[in-house]
């Protein structure tokens, strides 16, 4: 730290801009060093922080500034802004990582309030410096932050006070404020503009923050933080899951449309635009369902979907499916409607065909069902469009784990915004962390498992790093 303090203290520059990017050029040296992380580190950090928020916040006033006059200068300026964000996000974030994972960082723990709050703020940052480039933030970032989050939420440290840039926060209300901006998706803003919502959203006091439990006159938006993507707007989703979470947006949207807009910064009806983006839950569309009405054949359960996916030759005989008339569809799921209904829990699973003599399935997941008008309506999530039955077993040296090989279904991924490939196994058969043994035909993988994503009736949804694939006949 003293050495940090030193650096800053000789660090002389002509011009706030040769100031701020030898400051940066301080920080990609710090990332660098991939030094392990201590507390004397995070406060060598939190000085470059300190030194470098005033010199950013004046570099973002002048690309703010200079957007009519200046093209080369603008895009030099947003470049510098957009690279310190991106410095201070994967430095605080390696902290992060580092305070949990290392036994040698149990003195950064008691800080983890801290580090996560910072972690998420610029990861933010990066996120909204995307939008001034009319660029939609990566699903990989929507990924960072939920996990952050979901991380510190867990421990108890999400409403855990922090002073960054003299100002006071935390980790959840820096969550809600990229969740919020998410809603208002300002593509295609000024710069001036994107920073004036930024500055309103900040401003509203009391911010709403996530909730875990939905209630129906309180709640207008949701976010699932096992996916790679932002809020929306509620429809019928009335459902509570272990990822998740629900935001009381309404005070917020009516205090916007309230708003004196005379002021030149928020004039031109922005903040009314800003409220109705968020009350209908941003630019995306990709939650609205046709109306897509047929028969389809499902496999209800585990017992039938396993059926189902091992049949090749469907003359056989197989297992026993039920008609369902579909209702509407989306990218995300498909709704039916049924004249009766047996019990259809949340999370049950079924495999769904349009002929099931061509061998084709889609995985979903039961989200929610009510009664409308005589017909029972059950909504469903898509988990995936190609499931797979595959065979899964652990090793002999492998301990503590039970010997027999049995039937997995693994779930492909097939849109780039979910992330990560699932596997869907037995409860008995889930050991985090383990080394995994999957067959698929004449090829053997190797699989390291990871966090249970959801329980459906004693399997388990979980995500997997593949770290080794060989033949078959090899293998044996």
């Amino acid at each position: 730290m003293k050495a940090t303090e030193k650096w800053l203290k000789n660090l002389h520059a002509d011009s706030d801009y040769d100031a701020h990017h030898a400051l940066i050029e301080g920080l990609e040296r710090f990332n660098a060093e991939n030094e392990t992380a201590s507390l004397s580190r995070m406060k060598s950090l939190m000085k470059l922080e300190e030194a470098g928020l005033p010199l950013q916040s004046r570099i973002v006033e002048q690309y703010v500034r200079n957007q009519a006059a200046f093209r080369l200068a603008r895009q030099a300026l947003w470049r510098e802004s957009w690279v310190f964000w991106s410095m201070l996000a994967e430095a605080w974030l390696c902290m992060l990582k580092q305070a949990y994972r290392n036994p040698d960082s149990v003195e950064l723990k008691p800080f983890a309030a801290e580090i996560a709050s910072r972690a998420v703020r610029y990861a933010g940052r990066v996120m909204r410096w995307d939008y001034h480039q009319a660029r939609n933030p990566a699903a990989s970032a929507w990924r960072r932050v939920h996990k952050i989050y979901r991380l510190i939420e867990r421990d108890g440290f999400s409403t855990g006070m922090v002073q960054i840039g003299g100002q006071s926060t935390h980790c959840a209300r820096e969550y809600t404020l990229i969740v919020l901006m998410g809603l208002v998706h300002p593509l295609g803003y000024r710069a001036r503009e994107i920073e004036s919502i930024a500055r309103l959203l900040e401003d509203y006091e009391p911010l709403p923050l996530p909730d875990t439990v939905p209630q129906r006159d309180v709640h207008t938006h949701l976010v699932d933080l096992s996916l790679s993507e932002g809020a929306a707007a509620l429809e019928s989703e009335w459902v509570q899951g272990r990822r998740l979470r629900y935001f009381a947006l309404g005070p917020l949207v009516e205090h916007l449309k309230s708003l004196d807009e005379t002021a030149a910064e928020v004039g031109n009806g922005l903040t009314r635009q800003i409220a109705s983006l968020i009350e209908r839950g941003g630019i995306r569309r990709g939650r609205q369902r046709t109306n897509r009405f047929g028969r389809v054949w499902v496999a209800a359960g585990m017992d039938r979907i396993l059926g189902a996916l091992s049949q090749s030759d469907p003359s056989k005989g197989g297992p026993v499916l039920e008609p369902w008339m579909l209702r509407d569809e989306s990218p995300e799921g498909m709704g039916f409607a049924l004249t009766e209904t047996n019990a259809l829990p949340h999370g049950r699973l079924v495999a769904v065909s349009w002929d099931p003599s061509e061998a084709v399935w889609q995985l979903l997941a039961i989200r929610w069902n009510r009664e409308e008008d005589g017909q029972h309506l059950v909504g469903t999530q898509r988990l995936s469009r190609h499931p797979k039955r595959v065979e899964v077993y652990y090793e002999a040296d492998v301990p503590d784990v039970t010997r027999e090989p049995t039937w997995a279904v693994f779930l492909p991924m097939t849109h780039t915004e979910q992330g990560v490939s699932n596997l869907l196994l037995p409860q008995s058969h889930y050991h985090l962390g383990a080394p995994l043994m999957l067959r698929d035909g004449d090829v053997v993988y190797r699989l390291r498992l990871g966090e249970v994503q959801e329980g459906h009736e004693g399997w388990l949804r979980v995500s997997m790093d593949v770290v080794g694939r060989e033949q078959f006949a090899a293998a044996a």
